[in-house]
């Protein structure tokens, strides 16, 4: 029995678990959902398409071609060294006009100043790069989760706040209608009452479309239905450090790094590239051209070699292309500089917006506390026969605001605690 009654508690644990929902789940959930996170694996299948093919620029590069030609005036002997030879009994027909060629070209790089090297340098910054700024365009969804989050938080407890306000008017009204009943008050009395009690239903039927908007726009960001989950109330505790860790920062030190790459291979460029090459061909002529003015057959022809290319051009721009990437890099620094300028700006400006929130929500509880302390001493006067609504109201009224006050300090200083961890990344 007492093993029955602990699975059930624990079972009962486990669903209030499951019915509740933290802005933490909520942003994560919104970083899952929204399509932008694909990025990532195309990113990836992008950098791995372009080192491949770095990889393959090592492999030797092979061409076939085939030609047919015809010259109206080919390579010949002149007349008199022809008759010389024909008096030796040689017959040199000389070229032929039309000659043939089926050619196999073979190119291997055997060093090439590093530009592969620095090219795959550039594909993995790059590649950094992009990811980083996808970090930073996902990251700008905690503040959005947050503003809807806090938004249907905030209507949660006004609502909540305003029943309580709708059971303090229905109760009062219940003893006044005895008092009508008595002859003590009038109807007018009665009616004024009712027309607060609507009042205030209202202004509760605005608070549950705003709160339904709330969650309905929250749904479609996190790609969840909240249905019956409660949203719980996160702890008011301030983040430890205020030491900046956003994604922006990453971004930043991401575009050094491209800039960076694309430095070396720029240096790369103008290094020289050597490789080994080889040709084959079957055709006519060949490279032996006596025999092939002898005897116009085809034949099989081959030669190896290594060769070094310099191109000299890419040291006109070296020296520009060095200084933009400079001036880029400088850029990019004072990037950083701004925006940790003015995030030190907003974290100032939240933590004074924590203090003063800190501050009125001191005073908030004696605040309502005494205005409760004034409807009571209304309510006995009603009880004891001394009709006075429009006091009354004003009194509920009164108390009324001053634990909305309550609420929305509180609401905000949740929000802005967020806003701050949100915004120094904690």
């Amino acid at each position: 029995m007492k093993r029955i009654t602990l699975l059930a508690i624990a079972a009962l644990v486990l669903l209030c678990a499951h019915a509740q929902l933290t802005i933490e789940q909520c942003q994560r959930l919104a970083r899952e959902n929204y399509p932008l996170i694909r990025q990532y694996g195309l990113i990836d299948q992008s950098s791995k398409f372009t080192l491949d093919n770095l990889k393959h620029s090592w492999l030797p590069q092979v061409n076939l071609s085939a030609q047919a030609t015809y010259q109206n005036e080919p390579p010949s002997f002149p007349d008199q060294m022809k008759a010389m030879l024909a008096a030796s009994g040689l017959d040199m027909k000389g070229l032929a006009k039309d000659q043939y060629r089926l050619q196999l070209d073979v190119n291997q790089k055997i060093y090439d100043g590093g530009k592969a090297s620095s090219e795959r340098a550039i594909t993995q910054a790059q590649d950094v790069e992009q990811k980083a700024q996808t970090d930073v365009d996902l990251y700008s969804l905690n503040k959005r989760v947050n503003d809807l989050y806090f938004g249907a938080l905030l209507m949660n407890e006004s609502i909540k706040q305003t029943e309580m306000t709708l059971e303090m008017l229905n109760g009062n009204l219940d003893k006044l209608r005895a008092h009508v009943r008595g002859g003590i008050a009038t109807s007018a009395d009665e009616s004024q009452l009712r027309a607060e009690i609507m009042t205030v239903e209202q202004s509760k039927t605005t608070m549950e479309w705003n709160r339904q908007a709330f969650i309905h726009m929250l749904e479609i960001l996190i790609g969840k239905h909240i249905g019956e989950q409660q949203l719980v109330v996160p702890n008011a505790a301030e983040p430890i450090s205020s030491t900046i860790d956003r994604p922006e920062l990453r971004l930043i030190d991401a575009k050094i790094g491209t800039i960076n790459a694309r430095e070396r291979a720029i240096n790369a460029s103008v290094m020289p590239v050597i490789s080994a090459f080889g040709q084959a061909f079957y055709g006519y002529p060949g490279y032996n051209t006596f025999e092939n003015m002898v005897n116009r057959k085809w034949s099989l022809n081959a030669l190896v070699g290594v060769r070094a290319t310099w191109s000299l051009s890419s040291l006109y721009d070296r020296k520009n292309n060095l200084s933009r990437l400079n001036t880029a890099r400088q850029q990019a620094e004072l990037q950083r500089e701004a925006f940790l300028v003015n995030t030190r700006l907003e974290v100032s400006h939240e933590n004074d917006e924590i203090k003063r929130l800190r501050e009125l929500i001191a005073s908030d509880a004696t605040i309502v506390s005494l205005r409760r302390d004034v409807r009571q001493a209304e309510e006995s006067k009603l009880r004891n026969g001394i009709i006075d609504i429009h006091r009354l109201v004003e009194r509920i009224t009164d108390e009324n605001t001053a634990a909305q006050a309550q609420i929305l300090h509180n609401i905000e200083l949740l929000k802005t605690i967020y806003d701050l961890k949100n915004t120094v990344n904690k």
